[in-house]
């Protein structure tokens, strides 16, 4: 076929397609038969690959490598001498064994150590990542960590600087979003959502080259060409992208990376053939299914309920969502029904149920913001009609609460922080378990204690308090235990929990009738005499934690549950003068603290806010 010919029958939708026609007619007339699409080589070469070891990773199968026997690793680290083969070995078969099964995108090819030097030949990504991760959780790995990340850094930049694109890649950066590296040394020692900021960038760079090699067709069942090389490979790689996507975005609350077609059309009928190689009794397919269908109720929710603040402040007052929850709830209990009796590894079912957990949560907790909401605009409406009061005149949220449209709805939001939490301590152990999860798992449980901490603010865990209070002490402690240093994820957040939980230390606060430059409310700093009335209160009581203290009161409105940036600042704000003595932080506080709702503190910060009209600027809840 002559130039003009291919001309006339190729379709020229945009500027890749015809760099892709002018790639054709150079190799043609070069000699060559025929050049790769822009979806495959042209952003497929490796710069560890050179000449005719070139391995387009997205178009060759990987049966196809060369033996073992005639390859060398090329592994940087390896090559400098700061990791042995042995300790290469070690470090894939702890992978295989602590982290493949939660998040099963690595192929097994790359699991087995006789596999060694062609997946460092191949897959340069893929290995780094897996070397990385396996290490990042060992005192005794650190050095090794070191090594391997700062290599993974420069492979990444590579990735950038050089527009390359590797299925291998692809897979490297959906793992390394799940298992965020361990931070600097450098870095603040009260978590505030860095972690989060670093996987949502991480899984945002897998999608766009997802794209660029097209993976994201195997979404499409009458696009795919099911006898393509590695489609099964690429099916799975695009599914992660499309749950780390969801999952990351939602707790970020940032718009997806993908628009591209939902996979919950696909069943376990479509990963019959993947096995997790540490647990070959666990069902795979089923686990797989079970979490598409979960991940694509978490972005339903993320789209009608929270898509923007805009949307959200008019379902608060409009009153839709009500429907909208309803619905979700039968659609959770449906899924409940399914997939809650699933058999399979303890470890593995505790995940599933914490994300189910949270998921009723993230629901459910909408309504609850939203009766906030509402009752801080009634009582700037109608001052003279304010609702259940004590007798100081503030209004009683654990009075008004039962009386409220959405009481199921706010009830159920606790009870999920609640359970979730439970599961975390009682099936989950944090040495063995719990510090190899994925990042997502820290969250939740961080998540669901700011939740509860702020349901405590305005007095709705009444009498259930002392025993809420328990259970998150021993989930902060937990944290701690998961964590392999003092800068690691769990301990970074348990200091930013205990902060946050603790009653803050005493100070004289101002004088009635003291007027404030701001025209704000002072932060509350209750003094001893406070403290000593607060502590028999509770003792009489039975951490019947509606009960307000005497004095002016902390604005725990100011943070979104959602932002954990907002929350890592209201935390030490309130305890600043105890930064620099964690060691004196080893119980949550169970003192009431807040017990009542005081809707000046909302209305206040509503032209200001984000979520609903509560979180920082640039959280979109």
């Amino acid at each position: 076929m002559s130039v003009d010919e291919s001309i006339v029958s190729t379709n020229l939708q945009n500027p890749s397609d015809a760099l892709e026609f002018l790639a054709n007619v150079a190799g043609r007339n070069e000699g060559a038969a025929q050049t790769p699409s822009v979806h495959g080589s042209m952003y497929a070469v490796s710069p560890h690959q050179s000449g005719a070891d070139q391995h387009i990773q997205d178009r060759t199968p990987s049966s196809n490598h060369p033996s073992p026997s005639v390859m060398q690793i090329q592994f940087p680290p390896y090559q400098k001498g700061l990791v042995s083969l042995g300790m290469m070995h070690a470090l894939i078969d702890r992978y295989k064994m602590k982290y493949h099964q939660f998040y099963s995108v690595v192929p097994p090819f790359l699991l087995e150590a006789d596999n060694l030097a062609a997946s460092s030949v191949h897959e340069p990504y893929l290995l780094a990542a897996v070397c990385t991760i396996a290490s990042k959780d060992e005192r005794s790995w650190w050095d090794t960590h070191e090594a391997c990340s700062t290599h993974m850094q420069q492979l990444i930049a590579e990735l950038m600087y050089g527009g390359i694109a590797t299925l291998g890649a692809v897979e490297a950066l959906l793992v390394l979003a799940e298992w965020v590296p361990r931070p600097p040394q450098s870095m603040t020692a009260v978590g505030r959502g860095e972690e989060e900021q670093t996987a949502w960038m991480l899984s945002g760079m897998a999608i766009r080259m997802g794209y660029l090699l097209g993976i994201d067709r195997t979404g499409f069942a009458n696009e795919s060409d099911l006898e393509a090389p590695d489609y099964i490979r690429k099916r799975l790689a695009w599914v992660g992208c499309y749950m780390s996507d969801r999952h990351i975005s939602v707790r970020v609350g940032k718009a997806f990376w993908s628009r591209g077609p939902a996979m919950i059309k696909f069943s376990s009928r479509d990963f019959q053939d993947i096995k997790y190689p540490s647990n070959p009794m666990d069902n795979f397919a089923a686990l797989c299914e079970a979490h598409l269908e979960l991940t694509q109720l978490f972005s339903n929710a993320h789209d009608v309920l929270y898509s923007s603040k805009n949307r959200s402040a008019q379902l608060n007052f409009g009153g839709e969502y009500v429907k909208y929850i309803d619905d979700f709830r039968e659609a959770m209990s449906a899924w409940y029904d399914r997939w809650g009796k699933l058999q399979c590894t303890s470890v593995i079912k505790a995940a599933l149920i914490i994300s189910f957990e949270y998921l009723r949560l993230y629901v459910n907790a909408f309504a609850y913001q939203a009766t906030l909401t509402r009752m801080a605009q009634d009582y700037s409406d109608q001052p003279s009609s304010r609702g259940p009061q004590r007798s100081n005149g503030r209004v009683a949220f654990t009075d008004y609460i039962a009386a409220t449209p959405d009481a199921r709805f706010i009830y159920d939001s606790i009870d999920s922080a609640k359970k979730l939490l439970t599961i975390s301590n009682t099936l989950l152990d944090p040495t063995t378990e719990f510090r190899y999860m994925p990042l997502r798992y820290y969250l939740y449980v961080i998540y669901s204690a700011v939740f509860l901490y702020k349901a405590r603010s305005t007095g709705v865990l009444g009498a259930d308090g002392g025993d809420v209070k328990r259970t998150v002490g021993e989930a902060v402690e937990r944290l701690q235990k998961a964590s392999s240093c003092q800068n690691d994820v769990g301990d970074r957040y348990s200091r930013m929990l205990r902060l946050l939980w603790r009653k803050p230390p005493p100070q004289q606060g101002p004088q009635p009738g003291t007027s404030h430059p701001n025209g704000h409310e002072p932060t509350y700093q209750p003094t001893s005499q406070n403290a000593h009335v607060t502590a028999q209160t509770e003792q009489q009581n039975h951490m019947n934690i509606d009960q307000p203290p005497q004095g002016a009161y902390t604005n725990a409105f100011t943070f979104s549950w959602l932002d954990l940036h907002a929350v890592g600042d209201f935390a030490t704000n309130n305890n600043g003068n105890m930064m620099d003595s964690y060691e004196s932080l080893d119980e949550v506080s169970g003192e009431p603290a807040y017990g009542h709702f005081d809707p000046n503190f909302v209305q206040g910060q509503q032209q200001q806010m984000g979520w609903n009209g509560f979180s920082a600027p640039g959280i979109i809840f």
